[in-house]
């Protein structure tokens, strides 16, 4: 066996210029690939890590299919719900900013934002009135610091001013890019809700196992809500990052095939100077088993260097200079998309898909022809 992997390396050494030439074709289609695959498992392992702590339910109350404010009352109506361990009412929404163009997240809170990670602030515990706390995206596009003044119009368009009293670290800008955090009564303002209103409620759960069955509980009970588990905004959330990814891979995909049916070509139609070579092996007394063996490593050695080469490449365009070929085209339209880096994630699935996709396929286009080779009598092919 070495001997035949040995055999397979000197004669891909002979045509060494054209073997690095398809090497080189066939790992820029596996880096491409390879890089959407790095992309999307590790912007899934990143929005996975973000949701780690948040409330294991959420209830939202609709009208005619759309989110409309809940009042305060039935925050109360939740509190006996036996696993119930907290009930937060949450002010939420969104605000189109006119100077920029932008559309930011308001979030009414009285305190600190609990599991996000502060740059810097002025002021500890709860935010006073008048008082904000801003992403670090929001301050860019403002052209903003922390103790200048924010303006923001409420529902009404009149102007609301605030002391910017801290700022969020760039490692959750996933979660904080274009996110402002106003006082409750400030945020209710912005938002237009009444006093007495909040947009949603989150849940926290005791026990884990019983995040379905609470949920199913609540639906029964009331009615006109929709009840949203952690698992179900984790899935949403993978979707929505990574719906455009598919995209990008089914046309890679595509484009694997059709170098695939090149190489097909290439190796089916084999030259004479092929066929003679296999016409020698075969004359001085090799089996079809050992042809296969020599193309099955040949085919080895090439497809194991370009999916390799393009997994190096992949790894750099995306971990080291953070995707600049595809970043544009999967993290959306917005103005204020999140400037977050991706951390290297090892995924043994992706590995194999990658490996699968471009080795298998490769290792078939080249053994079928040779085989064919292979059978063809000797006499015949010295003769041609």
């Amino acid at each position: 066996m070495f001997n035949l992997l040995s055999y397979a390396l000197h004669s891909l050494l002979r045509r060494w210029r054209k073997q690095v030439a398809l090497v080189a074709i066939y790992a820029l289609v596996v880096a491409f690939y390879a890089s959407v695959v790095f992309f999307t498992t590790s912007l899934k392992h990143e929005t996975r890590t973000v949701l780690k702590n948040v409330p294991e339910l959420w209830i939202q109350k609709l009208a005619g299919g759309r989110l409309v404010p809940m009042p305060k009352a039935f925050v109360d109506s939740l509190q006996d719900i036996r696993g119930v361990q907290a009930v937060i009412p949450r002010v939420w929404g969104y605000n189109y900013d006119s100077p920029t163009g932008a559309v930011f997240t308001v979030v009414g809170s009285d305190s600190l934002v609990q599991g996000l990670s502060m740059v810097q602030t002025s002021r500890q515990g709860k935010l006073q009135a008048g008082m904000a706390l801003c992403g670090t995206g929001f301050l860019e596009l403002r052209k903003l610091k922390v103790g200048d003044r924010l303006t923001v119009y409420d529902d009404t368009g009149e102007a609301k001013s605030f002391e910017i009293v801290g700022a969020f670290t760039a490692a959750s800008d996933l979660l904080t890019r274009d996110l402002i955090v106003l006082p409750t009564k400030a945020a209710q303002e912005i938002l237009g809700l009444q006093p007495n209103e909040v947009t949603d409620v989150s849940l926290r759960i005791s026990n884990s196992n019983e995040i379905e069955n609470i949920g199913r509980k609540l639906d029964l009970r009331f009615s006109g809500i929709r009840v949203v588990t952690k698992d179900q905004l984790g899935a949403t959330y993978e979707a929505l990052f990574s719906w455009r990814g598919g995209i990008f891979i089914y046309g890679t995909i595509l484009a694997i095939f059709a170098f695939l049916i090149l190489a097909w070509e290439r190796a089916s139609g084999l030259s004479a100077e092929d066929r003679k070579e296999l016409g020698v092996l075969k004359a001085v007394g090799w089996q079809i088993s050992d042809v296969l063996w020599m193309k099955f490593w040949e085919g080895v050695i090439i497809s194991l260097s370009a999916t390799l080469s393009g997994m190096i490449i992949a790894y750099v365009h995306v971990f080291v200079f953070h995707a600049p070929l595809l970043k544009p085209f999967l993290i959306g339209w917005s103005e204020l998309y999140p400037s977050y880096d991706l951390f290297p994630v090892f995924d043994l699935s992706s590995f194999l898909a990658i490996c699968s996709l471009s080795v298998i396929p490769y290792l078939t286009a080249t053994l079928v022809p040779a085989w064919r080779g292979a059978i063809t009598d000797p006499a015949e092919v010295m003769q041609d």
